[in-house]
């Protein structure tokens, strides 16, 4: 589905270079279902990292939490600062989460960053 609404790779976090700056670099917001860790790098676009362990549980589940982020990711990007680059960590609590709630606990903690405008 070609347009404005797409997940281009340009807005994907792939290194783990990328992710361990991320972590090291960035601010972290602390939810029941999700970590969040973000960090502003000027001149280099708005990106998005999932991490989702085993822990969390088996590959269902695990996939299903990762489209959940990456949807959530994709419909508010217009409201989300150019800048970012934001990393979600899966928490067990995750799990039990429908789409709903797990877009709302996104939500919270991209205000809670100052990552979402609107």
């Amino acid at each position: 589905m070609p347009g404005q609404n797409t997940f281009p790779s340009r807005e994907r976090l792939t290194r783990q270079s990328e992710y361990l700056d991320v972590y090291r670099n960035g601010e972290k917001q602390v939810g029941r279902a999700f970590i969040c860790y973000a960090v502003r790098r000027h001149g280099q676009g708005r990106k998005l990292g999932i991490a989702v362990s085993r822990k969390v549980g088996k590959a269902v589940v695990r996939n299903r939490l990762k489209r959940y982020v990456r949807e959530t990711y994709r419909t508010h990007r217009a409201f989300l600062a150019e800048d970012a680059h934001i990393v979600f960590v899966a928490r067990p609590a995750a799990v039990a989460l429908d789409y709903a709630a797990c877009e709302q606990a996104i939500r919270q903690l991209l205000r809670k960053g100052g990552l979402l405008r609107g």
